[in-house]
């Protein structure tokens, strides 16, 4: 999705899912951001600030946050989410971070899973923060029964678009290259959950056949391709946090 219109669209669809999540990141992230700084005494902007996730723990930690979304429906997502918690420290902006001026939006700026930020943009977020910028990425979404079956049947891992451990390498490779301070805080999770071997298999996009899922079944313990089997899915988010210094 490379335009507004499109998140438009899809406000409703991401903010279900990002509510439907039973992962603490965002509150383990704000937490690990307030031991550093801490944020009490620091005013937030939050880019590409989504339906609103992180805004809500950072607003209960920071003097001040401001949502930067270039999607009108999901600040107003956001705006849904946070409004019931009657915080008077939080405000909203319809933009697009690439053209913001170049000048400090506020102490620190933080973008979380952002796959779309490339590494050159790094120094770009420097110039709206007076404090330190934060980048939270996700690098690892590992299902162990997919990587059985990918084993079995031959094929290749599908790709996870959101969680790519190129993007945090390529991130600290840029930021030591010019010279930045950066700190990496990791953050992971282990989380099981009941699948079928006909999802497994439908997860790598690929046309299977009954008697391919029926052996694939047999081999993984199951009676049947809709028999319900436990897998662990281990996710890893990695947290990369550096100073600025304003001229």
């Amino acid at each position: 999705m490379d335009t507004p219109k499109q998140w438009d669209d899809f406000a409703a669809t991401y903010a279900a899912v990002q509510r439907e999540s039973t992962l603490p990141i965002e509150t383990d992230v704000a937490a690990a951001l307030d031991q550093q700084f801490p944020l009490a005494q620091l005013t937030v902007a939050d880019i590409a600030a989504g339906s609103g996730r992180y805004s809500l723990p950072l607003a209960q930690h920071a003097k001040h946050v401001l949502l930067v979304d270039w999607s009108k429906q999901m600040l107003a997502a956001a705006k849904a989410w946070l409004d019931p918690h009657q915080l008077d420290n939080v405000a909203y902006q319809q933009q697009d971070w690439l053209q913001l001026p170049a000048k400090p939006l506020a102490d620190l700026v933080f973008v979380s899973q952002l796959p779309t930020l490339k590494a050159s943009e790094l120094l770009l977020l420097e110039r709206l923060a007076t404090h330190a910028v934060a980048i939270n990425s996700q690098s690892q979404q590992h299902d162990h029964l997919q990587a059985i079956a990918a084993a079995k049947m031959g094929w290749p891992l599908p790709l996870s678009y959101q969680a790519d451990p190129k993007r945090t390498v390529a991130y600290q490779r840029l930021l030591t290259a010019h010279h930045r301070h950066w700190q990496r805080q990791v953050f992971t999770y282990h989380r099981q959950q009941l699948t079928t071997t006909t999802e497994l298999l439908q997860s790598f996009a690929r046309p299977f056949g009954l008697k391919q899922a029926t052996q694939l079944a047999q081999a993984l313990g199951a009676e049947t391709a809709q028999a319900p089997i436990p897998t662990t899915i281990t996710y890893r988010f990695e947290l990369l946090t550096w100073p600025v210094f304003q001229a």
